[in-house]
């Protein structure tokens, strides 16, 4: 039996929507991935910020304990030489047991301990746009802060070096207290202005690699939660389009017989469409035409009054 051809205009919008359905769940996906790695990077950012924040604030804690007693006295050792750009007549004395021990001011303190610090891998570097030491001149970088801490900047940390192997660095102003000016009143200083500043740097790369991994957890993550809502859309995909095509059928089976048939006002017979009105063969049974274009079948008897009409005698019987 013949089936009328479907054009499929409700599946192809079907297909077409579970189609943006999958985009869209691939640019959320990949949204919300790109967030997440962005949020990673920026956490290991800011734990270095503090990383750089607590180890400044340290030292300045040490060199404030120092400069509070005015200096402290140590044993002269080869590590351990008198400061030569400190000029002060007590520098160096010597015990009633004649030990020999050496005035440490808060900025010898600070490069002693970067010192010990360095073996670690971090760098603390006292410097200022006017050092008595010439290895306490500031480089590019911060050179550049100094002149940011002048116009009112508070801190400043940046990454340097090729990726892979970078490193955080981390700078604030040094300010000259009532105990600095032993040293540096001869400078031109005064309580509150700005000595220098004390920059410390460490390696980034265990940074880096934390959130490498943090990053790979989250690519996983996502992936496999895409896979999972894709693979559930394409399960209920195919249901959805199987009911679609349902319908469509349904649809079509019931339009099928709409519309203005041409019917012979004698025979009864219907023509079939588009054919040419004079060919014999373009006019088919009313039931014919019904089982070619619908799902129903037709099965033949006779009306009573076609019974009376053409059998007479084999009606209905007689009630007089």
């Amino acid at each position: 039996m013949m089936r009328p051809k479907m054009t499929g205009s409700s599946i192809a919008k079907t297909r077409r929507y579970l189609a943006l359905i999958c985009v869209l769940f691939l640019i959320g996906t990949a949204i919300s991935l790109a967030h997440d790695i962005r949020q990673t990077r920026e956490d290991r950012y800011r734990l270095a910020v503090s990383w750089g924040e607590a180890l400044f604030r340290t030292v300045v804690a040490a060199r404030s304990w120092n400069a509070s007693h005015g200096g402290v006295y140590v044993p002269v050792t080869d590590k351990t030489r008198p400061n030569e750009y400190l000029a002060s007549p007590d520098r160096d004395v010597r015990t009633t047991t004649g030990v020999s021990l050496t005035k440490v001011n808060p900025a010898y303190m600070t490069r002693l301990v970067g010192d010990i610090l360095a073996r670690e891998g971090f760098v603390v570097h006292i410097t200022g746009l006017k050092t008595m030491r010439p290895g306490n001149a500031p480089d590019d970088w911060e050179r550049a802060t100094l002149a940011d801490f002048g116009k009112g900047v508070p801190a400043a940390h940046a990454l340097q070096g090729p990726s892979g192997n970078r490193v955080f660095r981390y700078m604030e102003p040094l300010k000259a207290e009532a105990a600095c000016l032993e040293c540096h009143r001869d400078r031109g200083y005064r309580v509150g202005d700005i000595l220098g500043g004390i920059s410390v740097a460490f390696p980034y790369v265990p940074f880096d690699r934390s959130a490498a991994k943090t990053t790979g957890r989250d690519v996983a993550t996502h992936l496999l939660l895409l896979t999972l809502a894709l693979s559930v859309l394409f399960f209920l995909g195919r249901r959805i389009l199987g009911l679609v095509e349902s319908l469509e059928e349904a649809r079509r089976e019931i339009s099928t017989l709409e519309g203005i048939l041409p019917m012979c006002s004698h025979c009864k017979k219907i023509r079939k469409e588009g054919a040419k009105e004079r060919d014999p063969e373009a006019w088919v049974p009313v039931d014919s035409y019904i089982m070619d274009r619908s799902a129903a079948s037709v099965s033949h008897g006779i009306c009573p009054e076609c019974l009376d009409r053409h059998y007479p005698g084999h009606g209905r019987p007689d009630k007089g």
